[in-house]
C-alpha cells in the first residue's frame, strides 16, 4: 500500500479527471463514504497527523475507485494504467530489439576484412568507445541537476523533441477519454494541453526517469549486440586488426593511451589487457607497404582490448545508469506528497462533514457494501490548518466582509484567513500586495487567494497577476481564484453562474498550474 508506480499516477488522475466532469455533490458523498468506510478504519489516530496520512489515504481511495469502476464496467475493464503497463512493455521490447541490431549491426560494419587491409582500431574504438564516452558525459549531467521532463527541455534537445512528442499523444488521448466520459462533449485543446502540463510540473521528476531508462536500455542491448558481433567475427573469421591515422602519433603515444584505458580491467586479464609496444609497433598500418610487413601475432592482439573497451566504457557505465534510473524513479514516488489542486480537492470532500443515507459496509469493503438504508452523520474532521493571504479588487475590497470570507474560505478550500491585500489589475501598482502575500506563504507555510467577480471575463492582467504570484512564490505555492458573483446589496459572496465558472475554469486550467485551484461562491 505504501508503493507506488507511475501505473497508480496515470489511474489517479483519470479518476480525478473523471470527478471534474460529473456532478460535484455525487463525488462529496461517494469520497466522504469512501473515507469513513475505508480509509479511516485503515488509519490509526496516530498516523492523521503525520507526514505520510495523505499518501494512504489517497492511495486507499485509489483502490477504492479501483474496485468501483470493475465493478460497473465489469472485471475485465482495462485501466489507463494497464494500458501504459502494456505499452511501455511493448516499447522497451522493441527499443531493446532496435539496439541489439544496431549494436551488432555497427561492429559487423566496423569488423569487415577482405585479406587485402587489417579492420581499422581506429575506427572501431572512435566510432564504439570514445563517441560513447562522450555521449555518457553529456547524459551524466542529469543526475546532479533537478531532473524533470520541464527541467530536461532546457538541456537537451533529444528530450526536448520526446517530451513534445509525448505531451501532443497525451494531448490527444486525454481529449478521447474525456469525451467518451461526458457523452462526447467537446473539450478544448488548451485546456487539455494545461492539464498535461500540469501533469508535469507534479510528476515531471517522476516521469522523467523512465524516458531516462528507456534510453539507457537502448544503450544496454546496442553494446551487448556490438560485443556480441565482434566475439563472433573474431571466433568465425580470421581476423586481422591495425591502426593508422592521419595525426603523426608514435607507436609509444598509442602504447600510453591503450595502456590507460586498459587500465580499469588491466588487473583481470593481465597480459591480454592490452597489446604491447612490440605488437602495436607490429600492427601499425602504411598504406604504401601494404599488410605484408606486419607481424601475424601483432594484428591479432588487438581484440581483447576491443571488446573490454566497449564492456567496460560502454556496457557497465549503461548499467549503472539503467540502475540509477530505477533507484530515481523510486525515489522520486516516495517524495510524492499529494498537494497539487486535485488532491486538494479529493481531500475537502473524503473530510467533509456531510449528512447522507446510505448502505452500511459488507463483507468485502467498500465496493462490497449492502444497500440498506441507514441515515448516518458524519462527524467534522479537522483539516490541516493553512492560513491565506487573499488579493481583493479594490473597487469592492471596502465591502469585503471578514467573516463571511473566513466562512467561504473554509467552506470552499479548508483554509483560514490571514492577510487582505487591494489590487488593481495593474503590475506594478499590484507587486507591493504580491510580495507581502508570497511573503506570508514562505514565512507561514500559507496560500495566496484571488478574489474575482466571475460575470466579468477574465483578462490578461488578472491572469498576468496569477503568473507573478507563481512566479515569486514557488512553483508548489498553494493558489486559489475565488470566484463570486455580482455583488448584492448586503454582499459582494453572491453565487457564481456556472457558465461564468465554465469559462474561468477553462482559462485557468491553460496555464497548466497543477498546484492552482479554483472554486466559485455557490459550490457544493
Amino acid at each position: 500500500m505504501e508503493t507506488w508506480t507511475i501505473a497508480d499516477l496515470i489511474d489517479l488522475e483519470y479518476f480525478l479527471s473523471r470527478d471534474e466532469e460529473q456532478d460535484d455533490s455525487s463525488a462529496v458523498k461517494r469520497d466522504r463514504r469512501i473515507y469513513l468506510l475505508a480509509v479511516e478504519p485503515r488509519i490509526s489516530p496516530e498516523e492523521v497527523s503525520t507526514g505520510g496520512f495523505r499518501r494512504r489515504a489517497v492511495r486507499i481511495w485509489l483502490e477504492e475507485r479501483r474496485k468501483l469502476y470493475r465493478k460497473q464496467q465489469g472485471r475485465d475493464a482495462a485501466l489507463p494504467g494497464n494500458v501504459f503497463f502494456e505499452a511501455r512493455s511493448i516499447l522497451a521490447a522493441l527499443i531493446g530489439i532496435i539496439g541489439l541490431f544496431a549494436g551488432a549491426g555497427a561492429a559487423f560494419s566496423l569488423l569487415v576484412y577482405t585479406g587485402e587491409e587489417p579492420v581499422n582500431v581506429s575506427a572501431y574504438l572512435g566510432i564504439l568507445v570514445f563517441l560513447q564516452i562522450l555521449g555518457l558525459l553529456m547524459m551524466a549531467r542529469f543526475i546532479f541537476l533537478k531532473t524533470s521532463l520541464n527541467a530536461v527541455r532546457r538541456y537537451s534537445l533529444v528530450y526536448t523533441l520526446m517530451s513534445r512528442l509525448l505531451e501532443r499523444m497525451a494531448v490527444r488521448l486525454a481529449r478521447s477519454a474525456l469525451a467518451s466520459v461526458s457523452g462526447g462533449k467537446r473539450t478544448e485543446a488548451g485546456e487539455i494541453s494545461g492539464t498535461v502540463r500540469g501533469m508535469y510540473g507534479v510528476y515531471g521528476r517522476v516521469l522523467f526517469w523512465p524516458v531516462f531508462s528507456l534510453v539507457q536500455l537502448f544503450g544496454v542491448l546496442f553494446n551487448a549486440g556490438a560485443i556480441g558481433a565482434t566475439l563472433i567475427r573474431v571466433m568465425t573469421a580470421d581476423l586481422a586488426f591495425g591502426w593508422q591515422s592521419t595525426l603523426q602519433m608514435s607507436s609509444q603515444s598509442v602504447h600510453t593511451l591503450v595502456r590507460v584505458l586498459a587500465a580499469p580491467w588491466s588487473w583481470l586479464l593481465g597480459q591480454y589487457a592490452h597489446p604491447s609496444l612490440a605488437q602495436i609497433e607490429g600492427s601499425r598500418i602504411v598504406l604504401k607497404e601494404g599488410i605484408a610487413p606486419l607481424s601475424t601475432a601483432s594484428l591479432v592482439s588487438w581484440w581483447p582490448f576491443l571488446v573490454a573497451a566497449v564492456v567496460f566504457y560502454g556496457l557497465l557505465p549503461r548499467l549503472v545508469f539503467l540502475g540509477v534510473s530505477l533507484a530515481g524513479k523510486r525515489r522520486s514516488l516516495t517524495r510524492l506528497d499529494f498537494t497539487h489542486a486535485s488532491c486538494e480537492r479529493l481531500m475537502m470532500r473524503m473530510q467533509s462533514p456531510t449528512v447522507s443515507t446510505q448502505g452500511l459496509p459488507g463483507p468485502s469493503g467498500l465496493s462490497g457494501s449492502q444497500p440498506a438504508e441507514t441515515k448516518v452523520e458524519f462527524e467534522p474532521f479537522s483539516l490541516k490548518h493553512t492560513d491565506a493571504a487573499v488579493l481583493v479588487p479594490e473597487d469592492i475590497y471596502r465591502r469585503c466582509d471578514r467573516g463571511d470570507l473566513e466562512q467561504h474560505l473554509k467552506s470552499l478550500l479548508g483554509w483560514g484567513f490571514a492577510y487582505l491585500f487591494p489590487v488593481t489589475g495593474e503590475m506594478m501598482e499590484d507587486r507591493s500586495s504580491i510580495d507581502a502575500a508570497v511573503q506570508i506563504h514562505s514565512a507561514n507555510g500559507g496560500a495566496a487567494v484571488l478574489i474575482q467577480e466571475a460575470w466579468q471575463p477574465p483578462i490578461i492582467e488578472i491572469i498576468r497577476v496569477v503568473r507573478e504570484l507563481r512566479a515569486r512564490g514557488g512553483k508548489e505555492m498553494r493558489i486559489a481564484v475565488l470566484l463570486i458573483g455580482k455583488p448584492g446589496a448586503g454582499t459582494i459572496f453572491t453565487p457564481v453562474k456556472p457558465t461564468d465558472r465554465e469559462i474561468w475554469s477553462r482559462v485557468l486550467a491553460s496555464l497548466g498550474d497543477p498546484y492552482l485551484r479554483v472554486v466559485a461562491v455557490g459550490e457544493q
